[in-house]
């Protein structure tokens, strides 16, 4: 005989949660699964889980669909979550009384005692999340498992339950989750703008997925579908559903085991590389974390394949038996501690360095021939060889146009270009220019060092800055051939929102469907630098700090990166001439001319008068 259902609490007035005591038992043909942990568990588990925003409630209520072994996931989010989170799954649901007892405090399938804190197999385990989320929004739970003839309905208000009833529905759950923090209006008005929160579920979103490609997953953010997968048959289909064909392009696969561990998963080969950690993603044991740990060694692997200041795009999973991670080390679970630290480290070095170097990271170094001694090396002797200055080179040097000098590196104070004896760069005479894109200038008194990057970068900050502060739009100039920036969702969405900063900036850009944007016209200033490369780093910085900050910040960002792309590089082609429309292009520019836009210092005076004590002249 299958269980009555119980409707006598649909009541008229609501009372608080607990709301089983004191009631008798139902009928059961099995032991319920969900019980209420006892108190010694309880007091080891970790702070009470607080749900902060939409992707805590979003977070959890997936978690919970995995556990439940669903084999599809749909997440529907309404104003970034804050009006409605609805996920519904196929798996196991739950009975009658387990889905009134999910609302208690510590109510959960995945502990039974205290020993099972070790080594914990599932993603979720307190038993807080549904009466966390119910105690602060108005919440329904739809939910029917395989020996129940129809579903149940509960609904709740604040925690308090309302009514209940069955319905009819397939096995699985749906929870909808409506007014989050509607009876806590401090925590609500805490809560960003629709795309900030709707940024942040999207970027979950992509992790879960990614971590359970034998899942179908779909994501539609107010009736849009932004992210629509179907299950895979291995994790690097997964992968090239996700993400644009430019980064499937890029990638090497990560194979590695050590002592018991093993990592798998994808890095984009340099010099493919991100301005964030954004694209970093890391999972222990199938669950997406942010740990320092494994963050930390993934840049270290690659600490000497780029440049200082980007990233890679790793996807890293690590498998490692449960009882040498702890996963309740944080509220939200986004951190594990390990057992050993060093192998993990180590795991992930070699990972990296054989997929792309083709040996561990720890392989000897070549042993260098001590027999005959070597040359001194420096900045000016690396560039100027001591058999005469290098042929082929039409660019603008110190060897072409000035004196050689050798001998130690000069370390000294140095004078940046607001100093009081500073005058006109446009008096200074120019000696010649020198690796790292460095121009030598000096007058009477100082030997001037001019980065000609920061510099240049430094001047088209500025035109842009001035330009939008007197609404004035920057000449734009029509690409020959139109192109097409491909970008994830959740790229798209952040690009999107900032198209009218890019066009005051003098893009012309539209919407060519599919997350992909049609680059039409580039300002006048811009030639020779890769778009993609630039558009990747506008998405970048919006989705990393235009979210978190108000407007003006995140065009001082954008402007910034656009002016860092555009300057003028290391090996870069320089005359004379160009050279001194530079000077005077600087002594003439309307706003700060003394660092570049990141703070760094433009140039540096070395007095003489330091060059003598120094050669021990007096």
């Amino acid at each position: 005989m299958k269980n009555r259902i119980r409707t006598d609490f649909s009541r008229s007035i609501p009372r608080p949660l607990p709301f089983l005591k004191g009631r008798k038992p139902l009928t059961q043909k099995m032991p319920n699964r969900i019980q209420v942990l006892n108190e010694s568990v309880i007091n080891r588990i970790a702070a009470g889980e607080v749900v902060e925003r939409p992707v805590s409630v979003v977070k959890e209520l997936m978690e919970n669909a995995i556990d439940a072994q669903a084999t599809s996931i749909q997440l529907d989010i309404e104003d970034g979550g804050k009006k409605l989170i609805r996920i519904k799954d196929n798996g196991l649901g739950m009975g009658h009384d387990d889905a009134f007892l999910a609302l208690e405090r510590h109510a959960t399938s995945k502990l039974k005692s205290e020993k099972d804190l070790i080594g914990i197999p599932t993603m979720g385990f307190r038993g807080e999340a549904l009466a966390s989320i119910a105690s602060i929004s108005r919440m329904r739970l739809m939910t029917k498992d395989e020996l129940e003839e129809v579903g149940i309905t509960i609904v709740s208000e604040g925690g308090a339950l309302t009514h209940s009833e069955p319905v009819a529905m397939k096995q699985g759950t749906v929870v909808e989750v409506r007014n989050l923090f509607y009876n806590t209006p401090v925590r609500r008005r805490y809560l960003k703008n629709s795309s900030f929160e709707s940024g942040h579920i999207h970027d979950l979103f992509i992790k879960i997925a990614l971590a359970n490609p034998s899942i179908a997953f779909t994501f539609t953010d107010d009736g849009k579908t932004k992210v629509q997968v179907p299950a895979a048959t291995s994790f690097k289909e997964r992968v090239y559903g996700l993400f644009p064909s430019d980064v499937a392009g890029n990638l090497i696969e990560l194979d590695y085991k050590l002592d018991g561990a093993s990592l798998f998963g994808y890095v984009a080969r340099p010099p493919y590389t991100r301005s964030s950690m954004r694209y970093i993603f890391t999972f222990v044991n199938s669950r997406p974390v942010r740990d320092r740990l494994v963050n930390a060694s993934i840049i270290k692997a690659f600490s000497s394949l780029m440049e200082r200041g980007r990233y890679p795009f790793a996807i890293v999973l690590i498998e490692t038996p449960p009882d040498e991670v702890d996963v309740n080390v944080h509220p939200q679970k986004a951190e594990v501690r390990f057992l050993k630290p060093g192998l993990i480290s180590n795991l992930i070095m070699n990972a990296v360095n054989e997929a792309i170097l083709g040996k561990p990271f720890g392989d000897p170094r070549p042993i260098h021939d001590w027999s005959r001694p070597t040359p001194a090396v420096t900045g000016v002797s690396r560039y100027i060889s001591r058999d005469g200055p290098r042929q082929g080179r039409d660019d603008f040097d110190i060897a072409e146009h000035g004196p050689t000098f050798s001998g130690s590196p000069i370390t000294t104070e140095y004078e940046t270009l607001n100093d009081s004896k500073c005058h006109q760069l446009s008096d200074l005479s120019i000696l010649g220019r020198l690796p790292n894109s460095f121009i030598v200038l000096y007058d009477d008194d100082d030997l001037v060092v001019l980065d000609h990057h920061a510099a240049h970068e430094r001047l088209i900050f500025n035109t842009l800055r001035s330009s939008t502060d007197q609404n004035r739009r920057i000449e734009s100039q029509d690409l020959l051939m139109p192109q097409v920036v491909e970008l994830t969702a959740l790229e798209a969405e952040a690009l999107s929102e900032n198209l009218k900063t890019l066009d005051a900036a003098g893009f012309v850009i539209e919407d060519f469907g599919s997350n992909a944007f049609l680059i039409r016209s580039i300002p006048s200033w811009l030639n020779g630098t890769d778009l993609d490369t630039l558009f990747k780093g506008f998405v970048d910085i919006a989705l990393d700090t235009g979210l978190k900050t108000d407007p003006e910040t995140l065009r001082e960002n954008l402007f910034k990166s656009m002016a860092c792309k555009a300057a003028i590089k290391e090996r870069s082609k320089v005359t004379t001439e160009d050279i001194k429309a530079l000077i005077s292009s600087l002594d003439k520019t309307d706003g700060p001319s003394d660092v570049c836009p990141h703070g760094r210092p433009i140039l540096v005076r070395i007095p003489f008068t330091e060059l003598r004590r120094r050669m021990g002249r007096k």
